[in-house]
């Protein structure tokens, strides 16, 4: 797994590539934990090329997303593929994480992000 961080806005994205196993979404969580604890609030996940994420990796995930929602930031998805999108609406993940489909997507403004979340 590679990790490309950069910042997009209010976002900080964390682009990953390479295959995934779950004790390196572990990894992610740490790294995201980080950001944290240095005051970045909001966080965009792109998986590249992953297609599919076990439940394992859903799991760490949604952690993630109330590690940064305790923080009062957002994590979200960006540009995730087809089949990973169609197995997180069929989990209802879809409805707690939001999902972008491009970087253009993403709320400019952290007050957009709270209206979006209200």
């Amino acid at each position: 797994m590679r990790i490309e961080v950069y910042p997009c806005g209010i976002y900080r994205i964390l682009k990953i590539s390479g295959k995934l196993i779950i004790s390196q979404l572990e990894e992610l969580k740490q790294l995201i934990t980080g950001y944290l604890s240095q005051g970045e609030r909001f966080v965009a996940v792109h998986f590249s090329d992953a297609s599919y994420l076990y439940s394992g990796a859903i799991a760490v995930l949604v952690s993630c997303y109330k590690l940064v929602r305790d923080a009062n930031g957002d994590l979200c998805l960006l540009e995730p593929k087809s089949e990973m999108v169609d197995l997180l609406c069929q989990m209802g993940i879809d409805a707690l994480i939001p999902i972008y489909d491009s970087e253009d997507s993403l709320p400019q403004d952290h007050r957009l992000v709270e209206e979006i979340c209200i």
